[in-house]
């Protein structure tokens, strides 16, 4: 069934921003060109200690049987609200580092990339910054769902190898809103890793109004 587009909302390479979606809308976050990952965050829009947590919601689909660390159909919020924040309704790619909630950081860059952010952008300021008209702060960044990044357990080590994603050209991600939600999302700027095949690209959000709207 066709939707009416709501909002167009194009994401700078390297950069974040954020948004409200209404119950019922849908949130499709597409490829400009290819092979780039984001980091999203979600919030109740009325209360914003409810947030997406990764490895509860990663827990409460192995249970259910509709999903892995990779791949996840219902986003939970986490204790002690454990409510259905988003509903994926069409993800053709299918592979997402579900299972942790972690973006890049400062600390991250300086011990894995031997770089100094800032001036380096990490997807944990560029949240931060996204949020703050809101009267967040860098604190108050929750959890992130890692969409597209291509991360796998190296088996002598155990430890998470990141390898390029293969999302390719217009490839998409459909996100129904359970509940009115803030959302942030950052087309994360790691350029030195593997993350984004090393060359960062922009990313376009669309919000669809809800059926029967």
């Amino acid at each position: 069934m066709a939707r009416d587009l709501v909002e167009d909302i194009f994401i700078p390479a390297g950069h974040a921003v954020s948004f409200r979606v209404q119950r019922g809308q849908i949130f499709r976050l597409l490829q400009v060109e290819e092979k780039q990952v984001a980091d999203a965050v979600f919030l109740n829009a009325h209360d914003y200690k409810e947030t997406f947590h990764a490895g509860h919601s990663t827990y409460l689909n192995c249970i259910e049987g509709i999903g892995n660390t990779k791949r996840l159909a219902k986003l939970y919020s986490g204790p002690a609200r454990e409510n259905v924040m988003l509903t994926v309704v069409d993800d053709p790619v299918g592979i997402h580092f579900a299972y942790i909630g972690n973006r890049c950081s400062r600390m991250i860059y300086k011990l894995r990339d031997k770089v100094d952010a800032p001036p380096h952008r990490s997807c944990q300021d560029n949240l931060a910054e996204a949020l703050a008209p809101y009267g967040l702060g860098p604190d108050d960044v929750p959890e992130v769902f890692n969409i597209w990044m291509n991360v796998d357990i190296d088996p002598e080590t155990l430890c998470f190898v990141n390898m390029p994603p293969t999302v390719g050209h217009d490839d998409y991600l459909d996100l129904r809103a359970e509940m009115d939600l803030l959302v942030a999302v950052s087309a994360c700027p790691s350029d030195i890793a593997a993350v984004n095949d090393f060359r960062i690209k922009p990313l376009r959000a669309q919000i669809y109004a809800a059926s029967g709207s």
